[in-house]
């Protein structure tokens, strides 16, 4: 599955209506997002249960705020519309997958 991008219109309901969402926030600025990039495209190819997603913390700030995000990239993960783990900064695409599987297999 691609990524999917999001912003303040349709944050809530990606959230709403799926059980396991993988949020990147970015911006285009952000040289170290650029070196996340391909890393969250592949998971995503990888990983069909979950929804990855990115949002341009440029674009609005009010969403990133509810989150406490204040660096980028963070990715936040989320499990039935709560945020469940952050990762900050730019990680290893084996340490991700691991998180990533990691999350899948806890019953929060």
């Amino acid at each position: 599955m691609a990524v999917i991008e999001v912003d303040s219109r349709n944050f809530d309901d990606v959230l709403r209506e799926n059980e396991s969402v993988i949020v990147e926030f970015w911006a285009e600025w952000c040289v170290p997002c650029k070196k996340l990039e391909p890393i969250i495209d592949k998971l995503a190819g990888e990983f069909s249960e979950i929804v990855f997603a990115r949002f341009n913390v440029a674009e609005d700030s009010e969403i990133p705020n509810r989150y406490g995000v204040s660096a980028v990239p963070t990715l936040v993960f989320f499990r039935n519309g709560k945020p469940v783990d952050v990762v900050i900064g730019v990680i290893l695409e084996n340490e991700l997958r691991r998180k990533v599987k990691e999350f899948l297999e806890i019953q929060w």
